[in-house]
Order: C-alpha cells, then structure tokens, then sequence
C-alpha cells in the first residue's frame, strides 16, 4: 500500500517538471538608438536649487547624553593604546555635540 502511494506522489510531483520541454530563449530584440539632443548653452534652466536647510530644523536631543557617547568612545580608544589621534577625535566630537544640541544664544 505504500509503494503505489509513494510512486503517486512523485509522478504527481516530477510530472510537471516533465512536462515541459526545453527550450532555449529567443535572444531579445534590438531596440532602435535613442538620439540626445543638447540644450542651448544660453537657455534658461528651470530645475531650482535645493533649500538651504533652517537652523530650527535641527534635531532634538539630549547634550549630555552625546557628549557621554563621546567620552566612552574617548575610554576606549585610549584603553587600545594603539591610537594617538583619541584626544582629537573626542574634541571634534564634543564641538559637533555642543554645537548641534545646545541653543544658539542671541545678543551675548
């Protein structure tokens, strides 16, 4: 009972892949060259520039936690003690974080 079960069960399996016959793929058709056309050096050009982003579109954010990514980053480069370039790296990390979070401050 189970030999005429299994045999009906790949027949009915394999007898779609069987089916089909091989064949080979028609190569596609050429299509036709497209010709570009320069546009006059003295014609107007009407694509607008991009905006120039506002500073209150700044993202809100916690100072001190960036400036804490800072100085575990500057922990552990100076643990590897392979690098000289840590104590750079953090200051210019510091100024982004300072300068990114905190609020511009008018008419010192």
């Amino acid at each position: 009972m189970r030999r005429p079960l299994l045999v009906l069960l790949i027949l009915a399996l394999a007898g779609p892949a069987l089916a089909g016959q091989a064949t080979i793929p028609a190569p596609p058709k050429a299509k036709k060259p497209v010709t570009v056309v320069a546009a006059p050096v003295g014609a107007t050009s009407f694509v607008l520039p991009a905006p120039i982003p506002l500073a209150q579109s700044r993202p809100a954010g916690d100072a001190q936690q960036c400036k804490a990514t800072c100085s575990k980053t500057l922990y552990f480069c100076q643990a590897s003690g392979d690098d000289d370039g840590c104590g750079g790296r953090w200051a210019q990390c510091n100024a982004a974080c300072t300068a990114t979070y905190t609020p511009a401050r008018f008419g010192r």
